[in-house]
């Protein structure tokens, strides 16, 4: 029998399992399993204790995202393996995929599935069990989701984009091989998606089943055709469902006026974009590739304004370089100009913290730089790589505490200034009471020791970090 845990994420505690489900699907009808999600369970270590003892568990599947989950991971792992030693041990995820070698060495981690895992987590099975492999299974469809091995209700809430949302994956993959990217890391350029009739299909089944009225399409690249996003958009027209996605700004810059508009009238609400940087120079370091430039995004925006979709745009600031203080500037004064063009972009920060992608140009500067991952697995447990991938102060070589502080300081002033619309507990007179703590700053540029944000969005209001806790 098998177990599948997704451990315990202060990013998106309340998004369906999705990767569990699909390695569900391959599972179903050959082999018996459970899952355990930590989001959900509020002791998943004695829950899965307990499932093992019971039920005769032989194999424990983890999905392991860098960041807080592998904290969970790791110290759970640790204490499965030591109580029950027969327990063959499965990660899979972008951690990983990324650090096999460190997690194959830690001595309670016995097989990684590196990459997309759905197949080769069942073949991984089948082998170790004996059992032929299924020949007839399409090697490039994964069934419909079981849905109903997990409480859905857990996982439909509220959210911008409507009453009842939920995260679907429609594609995996991005053709694109960004340098700050783990996806560019684990599929290098590799894309793919569902046909846009089997998207259509499976979101008004949501619909239908659990009553779903919003999607949030988690893939790693949702617009890379307008053909396939248009068609999926006129199957939703009308359907009652509001959607946001990701995309790359130069691919939507391609997109025709009547593509944008099919998108809108079929529910898109928002659209991702990584802008990532205001310098040219930067984006060619992080091998943005395609047509992308500074202006490029600034075109985005008026063309998003004149057609009512709010546009996130994502930026990567802090990365390696002798002129941190300058790009630092730069970059905020460019968010500033994007603000101007179209006060309803949605501005997400990061800091940077790099991937491990050797390939890429951008982790070659970084370790130039002097950075280092760890070497064992158990050091990740230190609580300077706790909150590493959370891309908001990772301590790296180049960043001294003040750009840290510039860089918080700023988007401090600008979230006060322009509250997210994500944040749908926030209520007219507190958001009333955010602008007007911003506005002055924002006004004058004006972003030392904001205390006074600080306290009301953080401890009185609890402002939420879509870039952090998702929508």
């Amino acid at each position: 029998m098998i177990l599948l845990f997704n451990p315990r994420s202060a990013r998106w505690k309340h998004r369906v399992p999705l990767s569990l489900l699909s390695l569900a699907a391959m599972l179903e009808g050959r082999y018996d399993y459970e899952i355990v999600d930590g989001n959900i369970e509020t002791n998943a270590e004695a829950k899965l204790a307990s499932t093992i003892r019971n039920k005769g568990i032989r194999y424990l599947g983890v999905t392991v995202m860098p960041g807080p989950q592998l904290v969970e991971a790791i110290t759970i792992t640790q204490h499965l393996k030591a109580d029950f030693p027969h327990l063959k041990v499965i990660w899979g995820g972008y951690f990983p995929s990324l650090h096999s070698k460190v997690c194959l060495e830690s001595g309670f981690v016995d097989f990684v599935v590196s990459g997309p895992g759905e197949f080769a987590f069942l073949e991984l099975i089948d082998s170790l069990e004996n059992r032929a492999r299924i020949s007839s299974r399409d090697a490039h469809v994964v069934p419909l989701l079981p849905y109903h091995r997990v409480d859905m209700h857990e996982y439909i809430g509220k959210t911008c984009l409507g009453t009842r949302t939920v995260s679907y994956h429609s594609s995996f993959g991005c053709p694109f091989l960004c340098g700050f990217c783990a996806v560019a890391a684990i599929y290098k350029g590799r894309w793919t998606g569902k046909p846009a009739s089997t998207v259509a299909e499976e979101v008004l089944w949501l619909r239908d089943q659990y009553g779903v009225n919003a999607i949030e399409f988690i893939d790693n690249n949702f617009f890379v055709g307008e053909h396939r996003t248009t068609e999926i958009a006129r199957r939703l027209r009308d359907s009652g469902i509001t959607w946001w996605g990701e995309a790359r700004p130069d691919t939507l810059m391609e997109f025709s006026d009547a593509g944008w508009r099919e998108m809108r009238d079929g529910g898109c609400k928002m659209i991702f974009f990584g802008a990532e940087s205001s310098s040219n120079d930067v984006l060619d370091l992080m091998d943005k590739g395609g047509t992308q430039t500074p202006d490029t995004v600034l075109q985005l925006v008026e063309r998003t304004k004149k057609l009512g979709i709010v546009p996130e745009f994502s930026f990567v600031l802090g990365t390696p370089s002798d002129d941190i203080d300058a790009q630092i500037e730069r970059d905020i004064r460019y968010i500033r100009r994007i603000k101007t063009i179209n006060p309803e972009s949605e501005i997400v920060i990061y800091v940077y913290s790099p991937v491990f992608f050797e390939d890429a140009a951008l982790v070659r500067r970084a370790f130039s730089f002097g950075f280092e991952f760890p070497k064992r697995l158990i050091d990740w447990l230190d609580p300077v790589w706790q909150t590493f991938d959370l891309r908001k102060d990772p301590k790296t070589p180049w960043l001294e505490p003040r750009h840290i502080e510039r860089i918080m300081n700023f988007e401090r002033v600008l979230n006060a200034r322009f509250p997210t619309i994500s944040d749908i507990k926030l209520k007219p007179w507190q958001t009333g009471i955010l602008k007007t703590l911003g506005a002055w700053r924002y006004k004058l540029g004006f972003y030392v020791a904001p205390w006074e944000i600080r306290f009301v969005a953080n401890r009185l209001f609890r402002y939420r970090q879509p870039e952090i806790e998702g929508f």
